[in-house]
């Protein structure tokens, strides 16, 4: 799996839509009271986190028309005045305001041509091929959506067609280092921590230095911790949404050594 040509860019498109009408469906059987109900997101109310996948679409896609249709570039007052409008909205106002982004780039999306959906753009950390871009794109409305679903059901899990794509995602080395966290979890700094995937079957390797993670592929022979999980709940773990303990006591998750439980929670905080 990549996240390079047109055929993944096309994936990321469809995987997105999905995403955003399984939303639009709950959000509309959600009561007036459930709007400002407190989210998965510490800092956010259900409706704030409309609000944040609301901005996100108008932001992605102002880079995405600048980089590929010739627009002119997005500045940070752009940004801001995008953030700022929908920042002041009530939780009554969010909700039309957040399907007229996310339509409107839905349609953008649509009308792509075979060379713009291959090609790559100037991305936030360097040029990236657009299906890169649309993957981060979808890695925010999964993991929001979970955060507002979270409010209800503690059991929700993210969208399972779009997890092997997630976690190919997050474990390139701008998005892991940004989510590894050695100096919080000193007592897994050195060591190589070996996650057994399920569902689907997968392998991989964090090996935790005092400033920086590396990720590699498969099993390695000597491991110092070994976490079995379910590849969803990876992807959650990454991005500090899977309790390490609940996952232990109902079985979802075993590690090899429960005294460090603690610290591979420390290591995943999230933002």
């Amino acid at each position: 799996m990549s996240l390079e040509t047109v055929a993944d860019a096309r994936r990321m498109i469809e995987l997105s839509r999905a995403e955003y009408d399984g939303l639009v469906a709950y959000l509309e059987a959600l009561p007036p009271e459930g709007w400002t109900e407190q989210s998965a997101a510490a800092d956010w109310q259900v409706y704030q986190v409309v609000s944040h996948i609301g901005s996100q679409p108008a932001i992605h896609g102002g880079m995405i028309r600048a980089g590929l249709l010739g627009e002119p570039p997005m500045t940070d007052a752009d940004r801001r005045a995008i953030w700022d409008r929908f920042d002041a909205m009530t939780p009554e106002e969010v909700y039309p305001a957040f399907r007229a982004n996310n339509e409107a780039f839905i349609a953008m999306a649509d009308a792509l041509t075979e060379e713009q959906l291959g090609a790559s753009m100037p991305w936030l950390g360097g040029p990236a091929p657009l299906a890169t871009v649309l993957a981060g794109r979808l890695n925010e409305q999964a993991l929001h959506a979970w955060d507002i679903r979270q409010a209800h059901d503690s059991s929700v899990k993210l969208t399972a067609a779009a997890v092997p794509d997630l976690l190919e995602l997050n474990l390139t080395p701008g998005r892991l280092g940004g989510l590894v966290k050695p100096d919080q979890a000193p007592a897994l700094v050195g060591k190589a921590i070996q996650f057994l995937l399920t569902d689907p079957t997968g392998a991989l390797v964090l090996t935790i230095g005092e400033t920086r993670v590396a990720a590699t592929d498969g099993q390695t022979a000597a491991p110092n911790l070994t976490v079995t999980l379910p590849t969803e709940a990876m992807v959650r773990l990454l991005w500090g949404r899977c309790n390490v303990a609940a996952g232990i006591s109902s079985g979802e998750l075993t590690i090899s050594e429960p005294s460090l439980a603690a610290a591979l929670q420390a290591l995943l905080p999230g933002r």
